[in-house]
């Protein structure tokens, strides 16, 4: 099934659809180095342009973040169009959401990570590449200034942070990140 897919890497926005058989968008981009963007176009920041791509594999390397739409959440409304509901949170424990900022090179990322309390530092200290951020809102320069974009889910690609700013309290989960603490 093709789903949304919009990517940041530098300099640009990459927008399409991509294959995501019945899974997350987070297990698809730890499981393969490059993924193809079908029906892919290019919007550079700098001047605004928008190129016509056809399909590009882009390798998960270059990208600082993808918003997360998942195969399992594409629904059909009555008139065959497909819709994309946020998430639904999880009903069966307590979560306590951290607010956290993320700096990933020209970007800047803020969003709730998903954890109890005894589960603070599992997603970021987790085996995936991509760090889910719900919530989120992610922030950059372009040409008509700072664009800010507010999305449900955003994946963090963890070997692009350059820091993260979270409160006294939660900032000793993250072990091996540059950590900004903020007075509790």
């Amino acid at each position: 099934m093709l789903v949304p897919f919009v990517g940041y890497a530098l300099g640009h926005r990459l927008i399409g659809r991509v294959e995501c058989d019945g899974g997350r968008m987070a297990e698809l981009l730890d499981r393969v180095d490059s993924i193809v963007v079908h029906e892919a176009y290019v919007e550079a920041f700098t001047d605004d342009t928008v190129t016509n791509l056809g399909a590009f594999a882009v390798d998960r390397s270059s990208l600082f973040a993808v918003e997360a739409v998942d195969a399992v959440e594409a629904v059909e409304d009555v008139y065959g169009r497909r819709t994309f509901p946020q998430p639904r949170p999880s009903v069966n424990r307590q979560v306590r959401g951290h607010r956290l900022q993320i700096q990933l090179g020209p970007y800047s990322a803020l969003g709730l990570v998903d954890a109890s309390p005894s589960e603070l530092s599992q997603p970021l200290q987790a085996s995936g590449s991509m760090i889910p951020l719900h919530q989120a809102t992610i922030g950059f320069a372009a040409r008509a200034g700072v664009q800010l974009r507010d999305v449900g889910t955003l994946l963090v690609n963890r070997e692009m942070i350059d820091w993260v700013r979270a409160n006294d309290d939660d900032a000793s989960a993250f072990t091996g990140l540059p950590v900004h603490a903020d007075p509790s």
